[in-house]
């Protein structure tokens, strides 16, 4: 019988070096990926499970998330969000299902859809934070459905004007 100790160190290394170069555990799904990487927050399959996703942002001067996203969102009236610069992003959420984001100038519509848990919608088509949270006088922009609802920042919050508000 041949044998070829070379071929069979390598074949027993190689899992080694895998493992070594981050390969991700298996049996661990996007979700526990990302609660494990955004310490432990809750995401949408975890609030299933029996874990409640949080209310609201971390920071307390950032609207709560809404208890129900259609009774709160103000569709037809632009939510603003200030630039540095002094200009202002916008997004409109229309009440036909379409969208209209204005960003750095640039504007972008299509359509979206509510998400199951009926307090995010999908901006159909739009790759950066297609996610939108619905707040009481405000939405925010997620990255993706796995972002625990605390984590929101004042630079990705868009606000009704005052006078839409009331």
């Amino acid at each position: 019988m041949y044998c070829n100790h070379a071929a069979i160190a390598f074949i027993l290394a190689a899992p080694l070096a895998l493992a070594a170069c981050g390969e991700q555990p298996k049996g661990e799904n996007a979700e526990d990926f990302a609660a494990r990487v955004n310490g432990g927050g809750a995401t949408a399959e975890q609030t299933a499970r029996g874990r409640p996703q949080p209310d609201g942002p971390r920071d307390p001067s950032l609207p709560r998330v809404a208890a129900d996203g259609s009774k709160a969102l103000q569709q037809t009236a632009a939510y603003t969000r200030p630039n540095p610069d002094g200009t202002a992003d916008s997004l409109l959420i229309a009440n036909d299902g379409n969208f209209t984001l204005v960003e750095g100038g640039r504007t972008q519509t299509g359509t979206w859809e509510w998400l199951p848990d009926g307090k995010r919608l999908r901006l159909q088509g739009v790759v950066r934070q297609p996610i939108v949270l619905v707040a009481d006088g405000a939405l925010y922009r997620m990255q993706n459905e796995n972002v625990p609802f605390d984590d929101v920042t004042p630079d990705r919050t868009y606000r009704l004007a005052p006078s839409a508000a009331e």
